[in-house]
């Protein structure tokens, strides 16, 4: 068994392609095994699981992160439907301050994007009852809790709706700068 990983453009973020196996039953896929990232060089060591899910397609959840020194990397997968997933990098000192990467994930696909502690982690739903799981490094610390709005004119992330359906939080949040 192995992992295709593809490096994006924000460094040390990659999208994960995992094996898949499928008969006229259904399909199997594997989300995460130590043994596979570690092959990767990609040190990740989950302590809890999260889903989010959404009901409605064009549902968005802006870019959400905890600060230093609570930083969360995560691993994230869609389960059912299908995302526009976006990783920002806010880590003071990177060579891709700022910088945004994207990727399509689908249920189905086998494919996570892992997503690098520092940086702050978003998405749009595509497909109504779109499912995403999480899992995540790094304990939830509500004080480091925090998140930049989805359309923070710095980033320019161009997403692939016109009117999102936002949470009171996302709509008001700060802009980087």
């Amino acid at each position: 068994m192995s992992i295709q990983v593809t490096p994006l453009k924000v460094d040390g973020s990659y999208l994960l392609t995992t094996p898949f196996f499928s008969d006229h039953r259904g399909g199997f896929g594997v989300q995460w095994e130590k043994n596979l990232l570690d092959e990767a060089n990609i040190v990740f060591r989950p302590e809890n699981a999260n889903h989010s899910y959404n009901w409605t397609a064009g549902t968005l959840r802006a870019f959400h992160y905890q600060s230093p020194p609570n930083c969360q990397a995560k691993l994230v997968s869609c389960v059912a439907g299908k995302i526009w997933d976006v990783v920002v990098d806010l880590r003071s000192g990177s060579p891709t301050l700022h910088q945004w990467a994207a990727s399509e994930l689908a249920a189905g696909d086998s494919r996570s994007h892992y997503i690098p502690a520092g940086c702050a982690h978003g998405f749009v739903t595509l497909e109504d009852h779109s499912t995403v799981a999480y899992l995540i490094e790094g304990t939830y610390v509500a004080a480091a809790s925090a998140v930049v709005r989805w359309n923070d004119p710095t980033l320019a992330v161009p997403w692939p709706v016109t009117n999102p359906i936002l949470s009171d939080k996302d709509r008001n949040a700060p802009f980087i700068r």
